[in-house]
């Protein structure tokens, strides 16, 4: 995972929680970048998942909830980074359309170690788009999150449900976003 996200993760507690609270989550697990992290340089998974792990019981937050939480705190980070073509999107469905076939894309231009999910889409009903997300880092919480981010910069509301999850041993996550209107 790119050091950019583990620098935002520490935004997100610090702001939230203070600066102690990342600092014992530093203190308290086993990192092997000892919680020393530049943003372009790719760190293991593992140093995220523990840091999130102690948060979430330090926090007594599940760690779900945790994550969908830093991604609606993400968004607004990534979103400058976006192809134009994205940030002129001209509804959330229609940027959401875009996540695997444009904005991953071009990620990779950028940065070929990146480790991505994948994203398939089923938009056969007009208020309703089914994302079906595939990754080994079961991140789908993160993605849910990035989405509520994504429908606030749009400024409109949706509702998100998970018929399957990985988590349950399904082999894809389909997260249902419903579009409540604006």
């Amino acid at each position: 995972m790119k050091g950019a996200i583990f620098n935002a993760l520490q935004e997100f507690v610090e702001q939230g929680h203070g600066y102690q609270v990342w600092d014992d989550a530093l203190t308290n697990t086993t990192l092997p970048s000892h919680g020393i992290y530049t943003s372009t340089k790719q760190y293991d998974d593992s140093e995220l998942f523990a840091i999130v792990g102690y948060l979430s019981e330090k926090l007594a937050v599940p760690i779900p909830d945790l994550v969908r939480a830093f991604g609606v705190f993400l968004f607004p980070l990534l979103m400058p980074q976006a192809p134009q073509e994205a940030q002129d999107a001209p509804s959330l469905r229609a940027f959401l359309m875009m996540v695997d076939e444009l904005i991953h894309v071009e990620v990779k231009k950028l940065y070929k170690d990146a480790q991505l999910p994948e994203f398939n889409y089923d938009d056969h009903i007009d208020e309703q788009l089914v994302m079906i997300y595939r990754s080994p880092r079961k991140l789908c919480f993160l993605s849910e999150g990035l989405i509520l981010g994504a429908a606030e910069h749009f400024k409109e509301t949706v509702s998100l449900s998970q018929k399957c999850c990985m988590h349950q041993g399904a082999d894809c996550c389909e997260i249902e976003v419903t579009f409540n209107g604006q």
